[in-house]
């Protein structure tokens, strides 16, 4: 057998070893109030999404950074390393990814639709949420497309609930997954682990190689890419290429070519990641695109959700343009 297929039947292995073994410590809560009793929020640290939600600062994406005062708190920590004396990277990241972007549930006035987002969100969308749609699309840091491509996602931006190929459970790939919600660090690779709850995909994850290998050039392309990573000092280097051309980076129509590729690079200091990503598309972009996140040690012991994959059933009732 392909030794590269070993490795990664392995990896998978130990990853849901671990998630077997250890009981997970994620308790979602139920809302005081709530009309809908078994509608689930939260995160598992006892807080209701304080970091999910759109980025107030412009990227178009749906992570947003930690306050200062946590980043610089979680830092003071000492930072664990392994035998080899690179930083231990293992561990429960929240609150990374999406998460439960769930707070609130009910009943439409007809009683036909049943929905679980946040009130300020459905079914009739708020001036707030209108008001942070637009900003999505002219924030500071939108990705930098050749004037050729700007209206086309403009376009499918403005027009996602038909257009989105997550809403047809499509997977989001990476980039768009966004960071790892928890790390499982062996000798000779990693694996990246998503909790994508309300997203069109669950249980998805990353095999990054760090045993010197290079790209496979025999490799098809797919959703997440081929993944290569190696340590600069205490900085994990992950270069991934080879992608389909068939996902979008956000919520906002931001499609790319075949030719992305993207370098993730991640730095524990304390109980902190910086994490960051280098998105290059000769094709699309002007130039690099770059996005920084910093993410947080979370729950001893917690692990990413597991949950059934998607099966698509609501595009045919679809009744109005409502984005998420």
């Amino acid at each position: 057998m392909n030794p590269r297929r070993l490795s990664w039947i392995s990896g998978v292995g130990l990853a849901l070893g671990v998630l077997c073994l250890l009981p997970a410590s994620i308790n979602a809560q139920t809302k005081p109030g709530n009309d809908n009793k078994n509608v689930s929020v939260g995160y598992g640290l006892d807080e209701d999404q304080p970091f999910a939600g759109a980025d107030p600062d412009g990227t178009g994406l749906p992570w947003k950074e930690p306050p200062a005062e946590a980043i610089e708190q979680a830092k003071k920590a000492p930072t664990p390393h392994l035998a080899d004396g690179h930083p231990d990277l293992t561990g429960f990241w929240a609150p990374a990814g999406w998460g439960y972007a769930v707070t609130q549930g009910a009943v439409s006035a007809d009683g036909k639709t049943r929905y679980t987002q946040r009130v300020a969100e459905g079914p009739a969308q708020s001036v707030d949420k209108k008001r942070e749609l637009a900003h999505r699309l002219e924030g500071p840091n939108l990705p930098p497309y050749k004037p050729a491509f700007i209206e086309k996602v403009k376009n499918l931006g403005e027009h996602q609930s038909h257009e989105d190929p997550a809403f047809k459970c499509a997977p989001k790939g990476f980039p768009r997954v966004g960071p790892p919600t928890e790390i499982v660090q062996v000798p000779q690779e990693l694996v990246f682990l998503y909790d994508t709850v309300n997203s069109s995909e669950q249980n998805a994850f990353r095999i990054v190689s760090t045993d010197g290998r290079g790209h496979d050039e025999t490799l098809n392309p797919s959703y997440y890419g081929d993944s290569i990573g190696h340590w600069e000092g205490n900085t994990m280097v992950v270069d991934v290429t080879n992608f389909v051309d068939d996902t979008w980076l956000s919520q906002n129509g931001t499609i790319h070519s075949d030719a992305m590729h993207v370098v993730e690079k991640l730095t524990r200091e304390g109980n902190m990641i910086d994490w960051q990503l280098t998105i290059e598309d000769p094709k699309m972009f002007t130039r690099p695109w770059v996005i920084e996140r910093h993410l947080i040690h979370g729950l001893k012991g917690g692990h990413a959700l597991e949950e059934a994959p998607c099966v698509e059933h609501d595009y045919s009732h679809l009744v109005n343009d409502d984005r998420n």
